[in-house]
């Protein structure tokens, strides 16, 4: 379950990638806003509005503009902190616009607000922080400025509205939130988000996975065991061995007996993973935070044996199935799976199909998804992605250099290394996006000519990249 700061951040950023307004979409705030403050209150207050430094602050003095526009002749603007110091270009940009309003002595503007500075309202608007409150040893505390500021607002009577997520102590009467209830009470407004934000997937899954933490150790940032290879597909497990080595704290690698020669083959090319033996997967199996199986397994009765017994050992444990996994897998076993098959693997959850196009099959893999409940990426030249309570997203990146043999093994790697210590669904939509932004990165470099060891550099560069990605 995301946070509502999280949910902010994830759907801002796409937002901005997309090329949609975060300005644009301040202004429908402070519409809705205004709109729902004069419908409960009425014209004839006054009213005060209580602005931090970032977009929620920005989202007030659209407020305070529009209010003015419908009728309210009293209104003061309260911005703690300095014009000088406001985060995000949107917000520079209605401060500008406010000033063109007071300037007109339409509204007051007050700086560098301090308690004693509030004055007495009819009603008060808090646009302090909303979700950028940060919590500080597992609570949410403000600042001592921040802190009086709320308590005098509180101790000053009127009525209390929150604008998105109520700062701590502030005892609201009435909550606005964008897009989303932030609280059980919440009136929402519609800021006109085009849909497309939230059907493609984009960076805000990346900048929201967890970070690692400042004192930490290896076996905090995530264990993967890795089960997979064979003679004849001796590269697959590498492929996903590399990335995930990069990604989390530590891999663990166990192939079946006859693939002794595998891991020979794989610890000359990559030192950072740990071979763990047949009589050790239980143990390994249980240290892991997410079991991938499937890169270069082979179909036959041992690997079923071993994936099944897993399975039912684990249920659950999150677990990512590829390539022939998904066919050994028992589809009563799979629940809270993450499945990874292109179209023509889709035989192995339907068997033979006639078409694997069209909203039909679509239809099919959402249901199944449903009735199982796993996860469904549908790797293609849109990727489809399905939840098990009827979640559904697409993803655009990547071209047509990625069809070709080990560039799903990278993607298995990254999607089970963000699985360890994230929601499944986030790590499903940031692994397909990062894999398939690797592959345009190279596009621009060598057109299609590149294969699936190239795109782990470029998977870094791609998570780092979307990472500081900047709303502005």
């Amino acid at each position: 379950m995301l946070t509502s700061k999280q949910k902010t951040i994830l759907t801002d950023t796409n937002a901005e990638y997309f090329g949609v307004s975060i300005s644009e979409l301040m202004e429908n705030a402070g519409k809705g806003i205004a709109h729902e403050v004069v419908k409960k209150y009425g014209k004839k207050k006054s009213i005060g509005i209580l602005c931090g430094l970032g977009n929620n602050g920005g989202d007030g003095f659209s407020a305070a503009r529009y209010l003015v526009k419908s009728g309210v002749r009293d209104v003061v603007v309260y911005l703690v902190g300095r014009n000088q110091d406001l985060k995000t270009t949107a917000a520079e940009e209605h401060w500008k616009r406010l000033q063109k309003e007071s300037r007109k002595k339409r509204i007051e503007v007050i700086q560098e607000v301090f308690a004693k500075d509030i004055e007495t309202h009819d009603v008060y608007l808090e646009c302090l922080i909303g979700t950028g409150i940060k919590p500080r040893g597992g609570k949410l505390k403000l600042t001592k400025r921040f802190a009086d500021v709320v308590t005098r607002m509180v101790h000053k009577g009127g009525k209390k509205v929150a604008i998105d997520v109520p700062v701590p102590g502030y005892k609201y009467d009435l909550s606005i939130s964008m897009l989303y209830p932030k609280t059980k009470d919440a009136l929402v407004v519609d800021i006109g988000m085009p849909k497309e934000v939230d059907l493609y997937c984009g960076p805000g899954e990346v900048k929201i996975l967890e970070k690692p933490k400042k004192e930490t150790y290896k076996t905090q940032n995530g264990k993967v065991l890795l089960i997979g290879g064979s003679d004849t597909f001796h590269g697959a497990p590498l492929m996903a061995a590399m990335i995930a080595a990069k990604l989390v704290g530590n891999v663990y690698f166990y192939s079946t007996p006859e693939n002794i020669e595998l891991i020979g083959k794989l610890r000359a090319k990559l030192h950072e993973f740990i071979t763990v033996s047949e009589n050790d997967i239980e143990k390994y199996a249980n240290y892991a935070d997410v079991l991938l199986i499937g890169p270069g397994l082979e179909d036959n009765l041992l690997n079923r044996a071993l994936i099944n017994k897993l399975l039912e050992m684990f249920p659950n444990k999150p677990k990512v199935l590829d390539a022939y996994a998904i066919a050994m897998a028992d589809k009563d076993l799979i629940k809270g799976s993450i499945l990874t098959p292109h179209r023509g693997e889709l035989r192995h959850l339907f068997g033979e199909l006639k078409s694997t196009k069209g909203h039909a099959i679509e239809g099919r893999i959402k249901r199944y998804a449903k009735e199982h409940g796993c996860y469904i990426i549908l790797k293609g030249h849109v990727d489809l992605l399905f939840g098990p309570d009827g979640e559904f997203k697409m993803n655009k990146t990547g071209n047509p250099g990625m069809a070709k043999g080990g560039t799903g093994d990278v993607l298995s790697g990254i999607l089970a290394s963000f699985a360890t210590k994230n929601d499944p669904w986030i790590s499903m939509c940031a692994a397909i996006f990062v894999n398939g932004m690797a592959g345009q990165l190279l596009y621009k470099e060598v057109g299609y000519n590149y294969s699936a060891g190239d795109l782990i550099p470029k998977v870094q560069e791609v998570i780092k990249w979307a990472n500081e990605f900047r709303i502005k």
